[in-house]
């Protein structure tokens, strides 16, 4: 009996410090990362005769060997917030101030220019904290890529990365308009995964068409469930009146002011197989291990012409199942978020580097979860002060969210950097 208790208490000691460990763990596994690449970026400059180094604000350090058949760039970003939110039901005020992203960046090409490759990492406490709480994570790591460019116009992508979905999510953090992104696409959104990725681009005329299309675990970031099912996923994108200057159709605000109106447009489809997730690849597990068929379909658009940019999403997710009663608790309930979401963002510049922008967001939730999961809308009113495009930017806004009968105001502050 008296070692039955110890066992007890080594049990319970050790679910304690169970995060403790894992946080550490973490933390050496930066360190080691960090001497790593310290010790590559040495050996690289004392390398003189055979490489060479580029530094440029915006793009990081760059290393490369004096043939090109190695190349490293570095980079990094940083945002930092204030937010003020406002309860309008209960009448109380909440603040805050915080590092809302914080990433460092690697990449280049391996051996030859058809082989590249794709590092991004998080260390700020919202990069790196779980939305599943029964999976182990390792969400300092968001994208670990291997690229492979055959032809111009085919690539093929293996490891972790975004999922082709909607054109918010494909937006870089460190390029969008307002300080953050819209409801439609932090409740419907396919996010990142692990799998295979393939990649085409066509020219018809004046005409471009872009597709990707890719196969993955359907369990996001975290460790897999291994059920055996996959996550299928495409998007096919149109540009009618050519490419945006700069990339510009993955840039919120048009920046690059341009001469002639362009306009791209795609369409995706996602289908998810026994999902285990409340959002497919996000979210907690579904209780009594319930798995779930999700079907994710939709279609963006983004228009600009000189210092006018108009983007827009309209999305649908349907799920076989609807509310699951936790067997083990029944005040315990989860759902698949299904529905129809829509989102409309546009912004104009005032002055050469000064831009107001506006949004409107709604979530109408499926028939099988409106009792628990509510109509939702976001209307939001920001300004952005470029000091090198957004590179070097300060931005704010003041929203308005209404969550069912809940409604509420919020003000953020946004600085970001991107060295």
């Amino acid at each position: 009996m008296h070692q039955l208790k110890l066992n007890a208490k080594f049990k319970l000691n050790n679910k304690k410090h169970h995060n403790t460990q894992t946080t550490y763990n973490n933390m050496k596994n930066l360190k080691v990362f960090s001497l790593y690449v310290l010790f590559i970026s040495a050996g690289l400059s004392a390398q003189k005769p055979s490489t060479y180094t580029k530094a440029s604000f915006g793009k990081g350090i760059g290393f490369a060997s004096a043939d090109s058949s190695f190349t490293l760039a570095l980079s990094g970003r940083i945002q930092s917030m204030a937010e003020v939110k406002h309860e309008l039901n209960s009448e109380t005020t909440t603040a805050d101030f915080f590092v809302r992203r914080c990433r460092l960046n690697l990449q280049g090409t391996a051996f030859h220019p058809s082989f590249t490759y794709r590092i991004q990492l998080g260390f700020a406490q919202r990069d790196i904290t779980a939305d599943n709480t029964a999976a182990q994570n390792n969400l300092i790591l968001r994208d670990a890529m291997l690229y492979y460019a055959p032809k111009k116009w085919l690539k093929f992508g293996f490891g972790q990365t975004k999922l082709p979905g909607n054109r918010q999510r494909q937006v870089s953090s460190a390029n969008l308009q307002l300080v953050e992104r819209s409801i439609a696409n932090n409740n419907f959104t396919l996010d990142r995964d692990k799998g295979i990725w393939m990649f085409n681009n066509f020219k018809l005329n004046k005409s471009v068409v872009k597709s990707t299309f890719a196969i993955s675990t359907g369990d996001g970031r975290i460790n897999s469930d291994k059920n055996g099912e996959l996550c299928y996923s495409g998007r096919v994108e149109v540009f009618p009146f050519g490419e945006f200057a700069g990339n510009g159709d993955y840039i919120e605000a048009s920046q690059e002011r341009e001469a002639a109106p362009r306009l791209a447009i795609a369409g995706v489809y996602s289908y998810n197989s026994a999902a285990s997730r409340t959002m497919g690849q996000l979210g907690e597990y579904l209780y009594n291990n319930q798995h779930a068929n999700l079907t994710y379909y939709g279609g963006d658009l983004i228009f600009k012409y000189k210092g006018f940019s108009l983007e827009a999403e309209l999305y649908n997710r349907e799920s076989d199942k609807g509310i699951i009663t936790n067997s083990k608790d029944s005040t315990l309930k989860n759902y698949m978020i299904s529905g129809r979401t829509m989102m409309v963002q546009s912004g104009i510049f005032i002055s050469k580097r000064s831009e107001i922008a506006v949004r409107y967001a709604r979530i109408d939730p499926s028939q099988k979860i409106i009792s628990l999961f509510k109509t939702q809308e976001e209307y939001v009113l920001g300004f952005s002060r470029y000091f090198f495009k957004h590179n070097l930017k300060l931005q704010t806004d003041c929203s308005y969210f209404k969550n069912g009968s809940k409604e509420s105001l919020v003000y953020r502050l946004s600085g970001v950097v991107t060295f």
